[in-house]
């Protein structure tokens, strides 16, 4: 997934929204009464009964994204649908390039009509750029079906005290166990399954860390930042109230670095090839180089790498849990959308929303390999029937109950995402020791998030 290009200044609707940050209780979406944006200019046609389908009336919708995806990737997600169900409807999509970031498109005054990107990102580039729009009254008007959804999503929209919806998830990505079957089968190691504790898994994955023929084997190991980022335990990377770090604050940050990224290199073999990749082995390495036994990732690489996944023998087991947190897995990493507060389509606009919450397109992208939003069985075991991997154990992405989704504070959060992926692959390299580690990123976090505070003032 390709990273978002932040905004490098901030706006007076966000800095408004950085000194309620400690205000919030739970969710970046809850905003404190006395921080609520004004309300956005009132569809001209609210109050009026909206169509059945919005399948005979005319309307254009323009989508935005500033992640940079391809006009391909939109269609193959959600434009070719969109026309499909909708042909009176003209689906445009605007991609982020040179002369149409977010902040040319602003200063233009180029008008869309639904933005999205992932979580946390979409929140955050909604609030600075002053778009967002409370949803609340129009999914009321559509009878969009929220509750189809996991509760998980639900409470992150609606927090904890109730508060505006800038946009609800369409897609998602989880975090799963990838398994090289062909090494399990040279080295005579049964199969990961659903089910297993990191401490089973860590003492398989000893078994598959091995030298042979002069190649090095790693039985396994997981990516820091999705591990991180969608951790087990839901912990926020920045106090909702204090705005500080909480990596050497929090208890639980401890298991869980010790866990991934201390006791799977212990054997020298792992140490020593992580030392040599520069890298804590990773996708590339189990894709590609194959010398990776099993691998902690998103859901997301057996379309983003499906070409070269042909290549390889695999499958895949339910994310390993926490003895602390039993069957609990990662927490989801959805794709967002929501209307724009300029938006001159509002109704036309929620009607193609609610369509990508129905069971019908979401069933359709289940069957494509792309991982529904959906609570619905029927959805869920549609999954990957119809893509060249559908022989694959999917059961593992829905076994697992997701972890509560932690509060988000971006950009303040990326001080310490930051982190996670260095100070792991130190650990990993036994370059240092949590203790240590932990402190150095508590004070770099600090004084950056006070810089960025104090530039917000």
């Amino acid at each position: 997934m390709k990273s978002v290009k932040p905004i490098p200044t901030i706006s007076s609707k966000a800095k408004r929204a950085v000194s309620c940050s400690t205000a919030m209780a739970a969710l970046l979406l809850v905003l404190a009464s006395g921080c609520t944006p004004a309300p956005a200019e009132t569809n001209r046609e609210a109050g009026d009964t909206p169509p059945q389908d919005g399948q005979h009336e005319q309307a254009k919708l323009v989508f935005y994204s500033n992640n940079g995806n391809s006009e391909e990737s939109f269609d193959q997600s959600f434009g070719n649908a969109l026309r499909k169900k909708f042909p009176n409807y003209t689906i445009e999509y605007i991609r982020a390039a040179t002369g149409t970031s977010l902040q040319d498109l602003l200063a233009s005054g180029t008008k869309f009509d639904i933005f999205f990107n992932t979580i946390g990102n979409f929140e955050r580039y909604m609030i600075e750029s002053g778009m967002e729009y409370d949803m609340r009254e129009l999914i009321k008007k559509h009878n969009v079906p929220l509750s189809d959804l996991d509760p998980v999503y639900v409470d992150y929209m609606n927090g904890a005290a109730g508060g505006p919806i800038y946009g609800f998830p369409i897609q998602n990505n989880v975090m799963t166990l990838f398994y090289n079957k062909t090494l399990f089968q040279k080295f005579g190691v049964p199969f990961p399954q659903n089910g297993m504790t990191w401490d089973e898994a860590i003492e398989l994955g000893k078994k598959l860390t091995r030298q042979e023929a002069g190649t090095s084997y790693v039985g396994l190991t997981v990516n820091p930042a999705n591990t991180a980022n969608q951790n087990q335990f839901s912990l926020p990377s920045v106090d909702p109230l204090t705005m500080t770090p909480t990596i050497n604050t929090n208890p639980l940050w401890k298991p869980l670095f010790e866990t991934l990224f201390v006791r799977p290199f212990e054997q020298e073999i792992a140490r020593a090839e992580t030392i040599r990749l520069k890298k804590i082995p990773d996708h590339y390495t189990f894709v590609r180089d194959q010398t990776l036994a099993m691998y902690g990732y998103s859901s997301g690489l057996i379309s983003a790498l499906g070409e070269e996944m042909k290549q390889i023998d695999w499958d895949i087991a339910s994310l390993p849990t926490f003895r602390e947190k039993p069957g609990v897995g990662a927490q989801p990493y959805p794709f967002q959308m929501g209307i724009t507060s300029f938006s001159a389509n509002k109704d036309a606009a929620m009607t193609a929303l609610k369509f990508l919450l129905s069971e019908e397109y979401q069933k359709e992208i289940s069957e494509k390999g792309q991982m529904p939003v959906l609570k619905l069985e029927t959805v869920k075991q549609a999954f990957g029937s119809k893509t060249t991997f559908s022989n694959k154990n999917y059961s593992a992405l829905f076994y697992n109950k997701v972890a509560p989704i932690a509060f988000k504070t971006p950009p303040y959060g990326a001080a310490i995402d930051r982190f996670h992926t260095n100070g792991a692959l130190q650990l990993a390299q036994g370059q240092t020791d949590i203790n240590s580690l932990f402190r150095q990123a508590e004070e770099e976090a600090t004084k950056e998030i006070n810089a960025l505070r104090q530039n917000a003032k």
